[in-house]
């Protein structure tokens, strides 16, 4: 199918030369095929004894119909930081590949090439601020840590990270953190309004 120029400009994606359309770009077209449900069944949950080799199908139903594929992921076949949620990859793959089914895109999803997880299936740490960095400067340092030191390293990680959990953990600590920075504010306003004896302004 014809990719508008404004869908590729927001959701087609270049690596070495070859293009790859984003998970999110692949929801929207499906949206507007008129994109029923997305079911998953998980086939082999990954284990020790099959090699941590996890098998989702996924079934897709728009306007044109049912379609149905598999994904399957294993530690050999994404990257190291998501080996942890390699059942969530799998899952990604098979919804993926049905939506293009669907579609009839045929340009691979980025997501499918296991590097990546969709934006809104990426798990981040219980405490953002808890996570360790593994590279750079502040390497072995929590990322809360650093936010304090160096914000605007925290903010570059915001937007350049290759591992989209960074990025998001670092965002959440940026968000926390400007947050903090308004209460505390409005705290020190109050104290000053009780001190002279008026409202602070809002």
């Amino acid at each position: 199918m014809e990719l508008s120029r404004e869908f590729r400009e927001r959701f087609v994606k270049t690596l070495q030369g070859k293009d790859y359309v984003l998970y999110g770009g692949l929801l929207e077209l499906a949206r507007q095929h008129g994109l029923k449900r997305i079911t998953t069944n998980i086939v082999q949950i990954p284990s020790p004894d099959n090699g941590m080799y996890a098998v989702v199908e996924a079934e897709i139903e728009t306007a044109n119909g049912v379609f149905k594929e598999v994904g399957d992921a294993s530690p050999e076949s994404v990257n190291r930081a998501i080996q942890p949620h390699i059942l969530r990859m799998a899952a990604t793959r098979a919804k993926a590949r049905a939506m293009r089914d669907a579609v009839g895109i045929d340009l691979v999803a980025l997501e499918e090439l296991g590097d990546v997880l969709p934006q809104d299936e990426i798990p981040g740490p219980e405490n953002p601020e808890d996570l360790v960095l593994t590279f750079g400067k502040y390497a072995k340092r929590p990322l809360g840590h650093v936010a304090r030191q160096d914000p605007a390293y925290v903010g570059w990680l915001a937007e350049n990270a290759r591992d989209e959990a960074i990025r998001k953990a670092a965002r959440d600590v940026l968000n926390k953190a400007a947050a903090t920075d308004i209460s505390d504010t409005a705290t020190d306003d109050a104290g000053r309004a009780d001190e002279f004896g008026r409202t602070p302004p809002h």
